[in-house]
């Protein structure tokens, strides 16, 4: 596993969410309580952005379909819904990220 920088630790904290792509993977890295979560930026429903969504109190919302994810563990909370249909909806791709030096890394 190789390790790969991300951003400050002090710019995420005042952003809270960023998207970056290491070697064609987009990354949306979070900032919850004083910890750093790394997960692939695709709803696990239908490959939407998930930084486009929102990031309140450690879960992302899908923004095309509703599904929200624990930003922590990558577990689904509400599977995506069209209508009034909930749809099947996958965990969320996570990679474990590295604080060093107020630097943020995650390991690929």
């Amino acid at each position: 596993m190789a390790k790969h920088f991300l951003e400050k630790l002090d710019v995420l904290a005042k952003e809270k969410k960023i998207r970056v792509e290491i070697e064609d993977l987009p990354l949306l890295v979070l900032y919850h309580e004083e910890n750093v979560y790394v997960l692939k930026d695709k709803c696990p429903h239908m490959r939407a952005s998930l930084y486009k969504g929102t990031f309140e109190d450690g879960v992302v919302t899908c923004r095309k379909h509703g599904a929200q994810i624990d930003a922590k563990t990558g577990e689904v909370l509400r599977k995506a819904k069209i209508g009034f249909v909930h749809m099947p909806t996958k965990k969320a791709t996570t990679y474990p990220a590295v604080i060093e030096d107020g630097k943020v890394f995650v390991k690929l």
